[in-house]
């Protein structure tokens, strides 16, 4: 069956859909990631922030993005160059996932009860077009002077540490981890880039769980904005009933991961790529121990504190530009997009899609106490507040640690104190090493199973550059 034929059979299948129009809702997110409806809705959203937004074609797709569900009988997505769509079904056709694209917003996973005349109600912001910042030094613009070998000659004791990080398996933990990217900056400078075939500079990948911390950031500068008060209970509007107990969950027990609520702890898979809409999953579940008496990691923790912040600025328009107005067009991170729900909820604990030059510009605002060129985007204290463990979750010698969405590392063997990183699955990592003025990014397309020590790089890194 040729592409045009496939096309026309998905696009009479979307006037008669398989599904009522009921909206596809399961208590917390969790849904079964081998759900035929979630891996053809993962296989439509991952295609299409891929070929849209990052510029590769199916064929890479499907050895990178789709790796862990291919061999499964599904067919090719299909992409719609003209209206930037992509579609894609399960095995006997009859579940049928579309995603639409927006420049300004990234790539969108229509709800299985939405048709293809829905497309139009997908939120939509515009900016203007980027200034071509290629002849500017990075982090300001794109230029970095290093040889073709991506490695400055002063620091040559970096080169088998480089080449390690992309062998598949020094540091990770089993064969087969697929290193993108590698950066490395000292003294504030790039010292050392290195790219997999096929990914470079403007290359974006999703950030998975690194997105959590991106999005704490936001909550950090809407408290400095005195938009909102960490140490207070959160105003979720979906609790506002009299005796409910999770009024007193705060900001912080959020972000030390202590809500208290049960919750897939990782598995939102029905609001990544079922089509559930945020609200829906992230206020309706139920206290099971008292707030800030328990550490579980859970997405839902990170979702209820942009529901709060949406619920707090009270403006759509407002809350969709956010992210862009007060953090990333700033930091310059013009190649990052917070993909967001049918309904304009940003999926900030994962679905974020930016580029490993974009990530080491906030690893940057972080290594510099959230000042950037000489203006404060985070509230003083911030950087060490998130970096700090958190009251539920004490150090442990020869394990990471946890401190306010961002993971620490300073436990481990060869790390130096204070060093604390983002982390997101697949192996996305923003590393800030204080007292060595260094940023360690490192970005991937691990296979489900695989898993980078990060602890493990920095720790080389910093004997290599200490030599």
């Amino acid at each position: 069956m040729n592409n045009n034929i496939a096309l026309s059979i998905i696009l009479v299948s979307l006037f008669t859909p398989a599904f009522a129009a009921t909206p596809y809702q399961r208590p917390a997110g969790i849904a079964d990631d081998k759900e035929p409806l979630i891996v053809a809705g993962y296989r439509a959203l991952f295609t299409c922030s891929a070929h849209f937004f990052a510029g590769r074609p199916l064929d890479d797709i499907k050895k990178v993005e789709l790796v862990d569900v291919e061999g499964l009988g599904y067919p090719d997505p299909v992409i719609d160059e003209q209206r930037r769509l992509v579609t894609a079904t399960d095995i006997s056709g009859a579940i049928v996932r579309v995603a639409g694209f927006r420049d300004n917003m990234g790539c969108t996973l229509l709800p299985p009860h939405w048709q293809m005349g829905d497309i139009p109600r997908l939120p939509n912001v515009q900016y203007a077009p980027r200034a071509d910042v290629g002849n500017l030094p990075f982090p300001a613009g794109d230029r970095v002077d290093l040889p073709a070998s991506g490695l400055d000659a002063r620091h040559r004791a970096l080169a088998p540490v480089l080449e390690r990080a992309f062998d598949g398996k020094t540091y990770g933990e089993g064969a087969g981890v697929v290193t993108t990217a590698v950066i490395i900056v000292k003294n504030g400078r790039i010292i050392a880039e290195r790219y997999r075939p096929g990914f470079g500079i403007h290359s974006g990948y999703r950030t998975w769980s690194t997105a959590k911390s991106i999005s704490a950031a936001l909550l950090a500068i809407a408290a400095m904005q005195g938009l909102l008060d960490l140490d207070a209970p959160v105003n979720i509007p979906e609790w506002n009933y009299p005796g409910d107990p999770r009024q007193a969950i705060t900001h912080k027990q959020l972000l030390w991961m202590s809500s208290g609520l049960f919750s897939g702890g990782p598995n939102t898979y029905a609001v990544y790529f079922g089509g559930e809409d945020v609200i829906s999953a992230v206020t309706t579940t139920a206290l099971e121990v008292a707030p800030g008496t328990r550490w579980k990691y859970a997405n839902n923790d990170t979702l209820l504190l942009l529901r709060a912040l949406r619920h707090r600025l009270a403006d759509d328009l407002r809350y969709l530009r956010f992210p862009y107005d007060e953090l990333l067009h700033p930091l310059g991170m013009v190649h990052t997009r917070m993909e967001i729900d049918h309904l304009g909820n940003f999926v900030g604990s994962s679905q974020t899609y930016t580029t490993a030059r974009d990530l080491t510009r906030f690893g940057l605002l972080l290594a510099n106490d959230g000042v950037w060129n000489g203006r404060r985007l985070l509230p003083e204290g911030w950087v060490k507040f998130s970096s700090t463990p958190a009251p539920t979750r004490p150090p442990v010698a020869g394990q990471w640690g946890y401190g306010a969405q961002f993971w620490l590392l300073d436990q481990m063997p060869g790390v130096p104190p204070g060093t604390f990183t983002t982390a997101g699955n697949k192996g996305q990592y923003v590393t800030v090493v204080p007292g060595h003025d260094l940023v360690i990014v490192r970005t991937g397309v691990d296979p489900d199973g695989k898993r980078w020590a990060q602890d493990q790089l920095v720790a080389a890194v910093v004997e290599a550059l200490g030599k």
